[in-house]
């Protein structure tokens, strides 16, 4: 391999988490986007940002602008963030974007997608309404994380006692994917 795999991490509809909370923190960084700049709607964030996501056609926007950035990168790990993992996934499954590894982190949307070829996990707090059924994340990501008495946006607060261990989970995955 000509050079180690960095990290590409892609934030949610409310640009989060910021990056010294990201669980990438630490690790060599290839590039940090939002979902509004993926969708050339930088204007867009929030609730708003969701509706032209998955309503507006700003989603396939963003997954085909992701792939085109990744294929002419180098070597990357993909980093999601709730719909920011969302768009990975799919730049993965129905372009494929070719990433070494993915880390999805509440990307509650993939209840609807199946299996990567790549290797992949994720995460996702056990009170968080919109995350996948039980099935799902036993049968589709190859490593899949239940965080207990964690909400849906757990990785945005500084305070989650188990962000330390997510990063250097992180960390593990990212060494063991590039090997």
């Amino acid at each position: 391999m000509a050079s180690e795999p960095r990290l590409f991490v892609i934030t949610d509809i409310h640009d989060a988490p910021s990056a010294d909370l990201c669980l990438s923190h630490g690790l060599p960084l290839h590039a940090r986007l939002s979902l509004g700049e993926l969708c050339v709607r930088v204007d867009l964030q929030g609730e708003a940002l969701h509706h032209h996501l998955f309503h507006n056609g700003g989603m396939e926007l963003a997954v085909q602008r992701l792939r085109a950035l990744i294929v002419n990168a180098p070597p990357l790990i993909g980093l999601g963030y709730s719909a920011g993992g969302t768009a990975l996934w799919k730049a993965v499954a129905q372009e494929n974007a070719p990433l070494f590894g993915l880390m999805c982190v509440s990307s509650t949307r993939l209840r609807d997608e199946g299996a990567l070829p790549i290797p992949n996990a994720v995460i996702f707090g056990e009170n968080d309404p919109g995350r996948p059924s039980q099935e799902w994340m036993a049968t589709v990501p190859q490593i899949a994380t239940l965080l207990p008495d964690a909400e849906h946006a757990f990785y945005a607060d500084g305070t989650y006692p188990a962000l330390p261990d997510l990063r250097k989970s992180l960390a593990r995955h990212v060494a063991n994917w590039c090997s």
